[in-house]
């Protein structure tokens, strides 16, 4: 805009004579033609800034709330039962430090059914887990992070308390994105250590939501008001959903999600992938490729935390 704005100004210079009796009619013409040739692009600017950049009005900010609410009290019952896999791949940082070391790799097999998640740690590493092994339990565990987030935040009970945050366009999508917060009189984020260390905590994040259907396509939490008894500073999550083919229809579906912590002394992130959907049958086996020996149940989103040194 600015190049043209100057290569009209120096076409006016130039072409403008320098009798005064002449001047002023020329200049006006030239005038007249430099706003008729910028206006389109001024007025295709102000569209575009009214369309993408502009915060829906209140009422229809609540229009879309009300129809994210209405998804989400929907979703669960809308899914159909399926079979994916569930690959969780941990790393550890320092504290201070941004270089990541990889850690261990667990695949997980995931059966949704009649609304009941189950999963059932299949393999460490490339290593299939074995009848007897059963996996070590985190000294830091969660809920909520995967299975309850949507309720949690947009359920009826929810307390959560939204506002307005921008547009954004994700994977070529434009989503209204709110921000919300949760005050711990009204949070169900509960946290443990062990049976003696334990809390619920306040919570905040963003929820990316298509503006006329209300369909979630990304949410995100974070706790950082912990208390110090759990030895951990901050945990936050994202969940970024798909659509993904199942059977004739296409869902919503979890695709990727990061669990991150920030401990007393170290970070340690989990990036989950969920891969290979398909329908579950009533009488479908539950296998994903070579059949493996038995497995041990697992927690959803383990997250694998050492006990402080």
């Amino acid at each position: 805009m600015r190049v043209l704005i100057s290569k009209t100004l120096v076409h006016i210079a130039n072409a403008v004579p320098h009798d005064p009796r002449i001047v002023a009619p020329r200049l006006t013409v030239l005038l007249s033609t430099l706003l008729l040739t910028l206006l389109p692009h001024l007025l295709a600017r102000a569209q575009s800034a009214a369309t993408f950049g502009a915060p829906p009005d209140p009422v229809a900010q609540d229009q879309i709330l009300d129809a994210m609410h209405q998804y989400a009290a929907q979703y669960v019952s809308n899914l159909p039962n399926f079979l994916c896999l569930q690959v969780t791949r941990q790393f550890e940082a320092g504290k201070k430090s941004n270089r990541w070391h990889q850690g261990d790799t667990l695949v997980a097999k995931l059966s949704f059914n009649q609304g009941r998640e189950e999963r059932t740690l299949d393999s460490v590493n490339g290593k299939p887990v074995g009848p007897g092994k059963a996996s070590r339990r985190p000294p830091l565990s969660t809920e909520g992070e995967f299975g309850i987030l949507l309720s949690r935040v947009l359920g009826p009970d929810s307390e959560a308390w939204f506002t307005w945050s921008r547009w954004e366009t994700l994977r070529g999508k434009r989503l209204a994105v709110f921000d919300f917060t949760v005050d711990k009189q009204h949070s169900t984020l509960r946290l443990s250590l062990s049976d003696l260390a334990k809390a619920i905590v306040p919570y905040r994040g963003s929820i990316y939501a298509d503006p006329s259907t209300g369909a979630v396509w990304r949410i995100s939490d974070t706790a950082s008001d912990i208390p110090p008894q759990l030895l951990t500073r901050e945990i936050s999550t994202t969940i970024d959903y798909g659509e993904i083919p199942i059977g004739d229809r296409k869902y919503l579906l979890p695709v990727q999600a990061t669990v991150s912590v920030l401990l007393e002394t170290k970070k340690i992130r989990n990036e989950m992938e969920f891969q290979d959907y398909r329908k579950f049958e009533a009488d479908s086996a539950v296998t994903f490729g070579p059949e493996a020996p038995p497995t041990q149940p697992i927690k959803p989103a383990p997250l694998a935390i050492p006990p402080k040194p």
